[in-house]
């Protein structure tokens, strides 16, 4: 966008934030590679030491967003390593290999739709995540900003259908076990399969659930 700005900042509490704080407005972007205070999808820690954290401040957001942004993110992230496969855990998580390596938080605040993405690109925070260094990628932190806000602005063109088949493509979850919380109650079971922006089939002991997205999370690690 020929009016957008994007804000280089040394160190913030999170890009969220800083997003707000600074007023941005449609089309600007901010950018850090040190985050005091990052969080990912249901208040979780995200460090971006080593990594990159990016605020996008964009007009509208739709059901389908979070699910097309995860595949423009991955398929941005697979050019870097094209030897490696960039999955998506559902509903917007990143891994290789089986582990984390970039992650997605979306935001309504103050009137602002905020896409937060943050990428490990030269070290891994914590022992169940890599980086795109240690997936072979020489790449500096500075083009994976780049990458990651084209990434969000490509995401907001994809229809809903586009969206999910290139999704699906990625999906790591669907017949592999596991426990998901929804609402109050946890289950554990097959993943059969999932519309990405509706439910998640799962196959436990005693039944086949359908669990809403919106209220629902896988919490283990494969």
């Amino acid at each position: 966008m020929a009016d957008s700005r994007v804000l280089f900042l040394d160190e913030v509490t999170s890009t969220q934030d800083a997003a707000v704080e600074l007023n941005l407005q449609f089309g600007d972007a901010c950018v850090s590679y040190n985050q005091t205070a990052g969080r990912g999808r249901r208040g979780n820690q995200w460090n971006a030491n080593g990594g990159v954290a990016v605020t996008v401040v964009i007009e509208e957001l739709t059901a389908h967003l979070p699910i097309a942004l995860a595949a423009t993110l991955a398929a941005q992230l697979n050019n870097c390593i094209p030897e490696q496969r960039v999955g998506i855990k559902w509903p917007n998580d990143l891994f290789v290999e089986g582990k984390k390596i970039a992650g997605i938080l979306i935001e309504q605040r103050e009137g602002r739709c905020l896409v937060g993405v943050g990428v490990n690109v030269l070290e891994s925070p914590i022992p169940t995540a890599t980086c795109l260094k240690e997936c072979g990628a020489e790449i500096s932190v500075s083009v994976v900003a780049d990458l990651a806000i084209a990434s969000v602005f490509d995401a907001v063109q994809l229809g809903e259908d586009t969206a999910v088949s290139q999704w699906r493509k990625r999906d790591v979850l669907v017949g592999t076990t596991q426990r998901v919380r929804s609402g109050d109650n946890t289950f554990e079971g097959i993943v059969l399969s999932i519309d990405p922006c509706n439910n998640l089939i799962l196959e436990t002991a005693d039944a086949i659930l359908e669990l809403p997205a919106a209220t629902s999370t896988i919490v283990t690690l494969f």
